[in-house]
């Protein structure tokens, strides 16, 4: 398993006004979402707590562990995690592939007058596929019909590849926690940091160590 758990405790943190501001504002959109029943048409999309993302998120910066300036969150949803990237001064993508929450993301972002994108496509990408396994959800590397896998994966609408993404933010389904560590292992770079929200104050963080066949 070619990547390593950093320490780290969940802790309450006083946040700075402008993340308080965007924080509210997007609470505010969520809950017209919920009172517009819109969710129905998601109904496995539920928020994290937009203030413990912020104190990991500061966190890692802070001690200086990504070693870059780009961020991906995986499931983007609203975009609350991606605009806090954003205000921390990553170049921030969010990977969300239902266009609904894409409008919904870019519009929040959009009126806070922050600098983020959003690609409306998997967060699985080329190269491998995803199944249901008895354990949860799974991905395996496609080499099916002769596909071949052993190139860079890149996501459409990037000017980059995947593994020179330097920070990960990820807030996984049930049963897919194991998968996204999976994803994380094959597709992110030597030094690559993870920020996994797997529920209330309980947060953990991820580095991509060196593959074990290089």
């Amino acid at each position: 398993m070619p990547y390593e758990e950093i320490p780290y405790t969940v802790e309450d943190t006083k946040l700075p006004p402008e993340i308080a501001a965007f924080i509210n504002e997007a609470d505010r959109r969520c809950d017209l979402f919920y009172d517009q029943k819109l969710n129905k048409r998601y109904p496995r999309y539920v928020p994290s707590e937009p203030a413990q993302v912020y104190a990991a998120l500061r966190y890692v910066t802070e001690q200086g562990l990504p070693l870059g300036e780009t961020f991906i969150e995986w499931g983007s949803g609203f975009g609350v995690a991606t605009g806090i990237a954003a205000q921390l001064g990553y170049e921030a993508y969010g990977i969300e592939i239902e266009e609904t929450l894409v409008e919904k993301a870019e519009s929040l972002i959009a009126d806070q007058g922050l600098d983020a994108d959003f690609l409306p496509v998997s967060y699985i990408p080329d190269g491998f596929i995803s199944y249901d396994a008895l354990s949860g959800h799974d991905i395996v590397r496609d080499d099916s019909f002769g596909h071949r896998v052993d190139g860079n994966s890149r996501y459409d609408g990037m000017d980059i590849d995947v593994e020179e993404v330097d920070l990960f933010f990820v807030y996984p389904w049930p049963g897919e926690q194991e998968m996204m560590l999976k994803l994380f292992d094959a597709v992110a770079g030597e030094g690559a940091i993870l920020v996994a929200y797997f529920g209330d104050r309980d947060i953990s963080l991820y580095r991509k160590l060196e593959d074990e066949d290089d």
